[in-house]
């Protein structure tokens, strides 16, 4: 299973279309922070899980199962570590085993 974080945003949005061109839609999921957004991406057959990076509570269910993480940096200024390591965290504990982050 591979999870995408910050599906809804640009470079999230463009990773979901380009591995559902490559993988099957039930090995992607889609982390958000609002699942409504994403109700697109649903109807597709791609898991849509809720991922709130200021939340670390509803990092670990996004996680669940999954082999692989990309975390898309959040965008808020003196926000970024707290929300980054929760994202680690929540990955590590899942048993992510590889999680790869974009700038």
């Amino acid at each position: 299973m591979i999870v995408v974080t910050g599906a809804t945003g640009h470079l999230g949005r463009l990773v979901v279309e380009e591995l559902a061109g490559r993988v099957p839609a039930s090995r992607i999921v889609a982390a958000v922070r609002s699942p409504q957004k994403a109700a697109d991406l649903a109807e597709r057959g791609i898991q849509v899980r809720e991922a709130d990076y200021d939340r670390p509570v509803t990092l670990g269910p996004a996680f669940e199962g999954a082999t692989r993480v990309l975390l898309v940096s959040g965008s808020e200024p003196g926000r970024r570590v707290d929300q980054h390591g929760a994202v680690v965290d929540a990955a590590r504990t899942a048993g992510v085993e590889l999680l790869a982050y974009t700038e």
